[in-house]
């Protein structure tokens, strides 16, 4: 390869612009046609096969030595800027037309054309090479929407097939080929066309999809993550949420998804759309499902994360090799998205959705958090609940209590379900994943089971008990003395804790574990045996009398 002299004029590439714009810029400053400027390149053997992509060193270095500046410079105008990021380009070799297949058959690899945001270009007159990534949707510096066709001719931008640069040199034109001869190009004004203002979450999903360009870190479930990592877990988890809105019912998560089936059915043959190959064309589309993806990757950690896409993975068909068998065959299940579809499919998040979205949410049976007491009474389980789950019996009844809870329509977690019935969300959290992976019942006979348990439950606002029980802790202990001695002889003072314990299970029906006698931490196993000597070892009518006590002056 012969050394190419440097142009007369000699312009370097501007932050973030495509080779293809830098190469027409030059060509117009030294009065130049795109195409004698592409002939001058090629007679001294200079390739531009992949030259918007990855070019061969060789014409790096000749189009440095054109326009006067580094070979760096030149590789960061083309695609090849975001290999190891948004791209994968390896096995691409400018000697072979053939290693392009290998690149592609990752996905969303850009092929023709790109898209422009119209207001960058009217105020700089150049394109970014940013614009022809299909994860690229918006321009924050505008706020707006990218456009991806001409209005006039309908096609991609730079929709031409046989040269790298445009005809008409570095105006704001189209330029694209009208089929009518080689002279023939689309008049339209790139810049005058009109934009689409998008909102403040898809501008935030899009500056951090900006930050992973740079390969600076993006916090990822709450943890940062590399630039990489991020934009492949982004891509693959877009694409799952592709083919899930696609999936009947799917408009009741996101309005977008009906507006993804016209391309769908396009799009669809025997396998269906191959959203992993090629994300959909408008940018909208692909912008609203980005987000999407987004919102779930920037949960603060993985639970809440996993809850966002459990509604998603709800929509799954039914199929031979099972719902993770079909999730994992339409996408590619890297370590952070297995983690996530797999949390999201856990039997306590299913459940979960299910309460969440019932038809007849709070609706035939108003729910009244303070008539439901922390613990389902023994009796109400005996008569509803045996057989429900393979767990103990304690765990069943806490556990129906928290459902009964999640049905009103302000609670939207088991956390925020227990804190509501008065006990720490992670103990809500904590039960609904022990009981909900032993269930022997469907959700629909379990939702039918706890409804009817409530409503034999007496009715009574037990945080009013609870309050008082702990009230009377402070207080002088009249009422128990009064107990012992006519009921229970020879009891010692210090039974009292074990007394107001008592009342606290059996009459408030509230957890063992935040008796106000055990000073707000966690009973030991000497202290729970203590208590559950002095529990068995009250006959009927000790019991009747230590619940009427309660309501005796203390």
């Amino acid at each position: 390869m012969t050394a190419a002299p440097a142009l007369p004029i000699s312009i370097s590439p501007r932050d973030g612009e495509s080779i293809e714009s830098w190469l027409e810029h030059l060509a117009d400053a030294n009065g130049l046609t795109t195409a004698q400027l592409l002939t001058h390149l090629r007679s001294r053997g200079a390739s531009t096969r992949y030259l918007t992509l990855a070019p061969a060193p060789g014409t790096i270095r000749a189009l440095a030595e054109l326009g006067r500046t580094t070979p760096d410079t030149v590789r960061d105008a083309t695609l090849a800027r975001f290999d190891g990021t948004a791209l994968d380009l390896t096995g691409l070799d400018a000697l072979d037309r053939h290693s392009y297949r290998q690149v592609a058959s990752r996905g969303w690899t850009p092929a023709h054309g790109t898209q422009i945001c119209p207001p960058c270009l009217a105020q700089t007159g150049t394109w970014q090479s940013a614009w022809r990534l299909m994860i690229v949707t918006a321009c924050t510096r505008h706020g707006t929407l990218l456009a991806a066709a001409c209005p006039s001719c309908r096609r991609p931008f730079r929709d031409q097939r046989h040269s790298h640069l445009r005809p008409v040199g570095a105006g704001t034109i189209c330029g694209n080929p009208l089929g009518a001869g080689p002279t023939s190009q689309c008049q339209h004004d790139l810049a005058a066309i009109p934009t689409t203002t998008v909102d403040d979450p898809l501008l935030v999903t899009q500056a951090r999809i900006d930050n992973a360009l740079s390969d600076r870190p993006v916090t990822v479930l709450g943890e940062p993550a590399g630039g990489a990592a991020y934009l492949g877990d982004l891509r693959h988890l877009t694409t799952l949420l592709l083919h899930l809105a696609c999936r009947p019912g799917a408009e009741q998560l996101a309005g977008w998804a009906s507006d993804l089936l016209p391309e769908s059915q396009r799009r669809t043959g025997d396998r269906g759309p191959r959203w992993g190959m090629r994300p959909p064309a408008p940018p909208a589309l692909r912008a609203a499902a980005l987000t999407m993806a987004d919102r779930i990757l920037a949960a603060a950690n993985l639970d809440t994360a996993a809850t966002a896409l459990t509604p998603w993975t709800e929509l799954t068909p039914a199929a031979n090799d099972g719902p993770l068998g079909w999730l994992a065959d339409r996408t590619v299940m890297t370590p952070t998205l297995s983690r996530l579809v797999l949390s999201a499919r856990a039997p306590h998040r299913r459940l979960s959705h299910h309460l969440d979205s019932h038809p007849h949410r709070g609706a035939r049976m108003p729910i009244n958090l303070v008539a439901i007491p922390q613990v389902i009474p023994h009796q109400q389980y005996a008569e509803h609940l045996v057989g429900a789950f393979d767990s103990r019996e304690e765990v069943v009844r806490q556990f129906a209590s928290l459902c009964l809870a999640r049905l009103h329509p302000d609670i939207t977690s088991w956390a925020a379900a227990a804190q509501a019935l008065g006990m720490p969300g992670s103990m809500g959290t904590r039960c609904a994943r022990a009981c909900s992976a032993t269930r022997l019942t469907t959700t629909q006979e379990w939702q039918d089971r706890i409804r009817a348990a409530i409503t034999d439950v007496r009715p009574r606002n037990y945080r009013a008990t609870e309050a008082k029980i702990e009230h009377r802790l402070h207080l002088t202990n009249r009422w128990f003395h009064e107990w012992t001695r006519l009921h229970r002889p020879g009891t010692h003072y210090t039974s009292v804790s074990y007394a107001l314990t008592w009342q606290w299970v059996h009459v408030a029906h509230a957890h063992l574990d935040l008796s106000p006698t055990w000073q707000g931490t966690r009973p030991t196993a000497k202290e729970r045996a203590l208590y559950r000597q002095f529990e068995n070892s009250l006959n009927d009518k000790q019991q009747f009398e230590l619940a009427y006590a309660l309501h005796k002056r203390a």
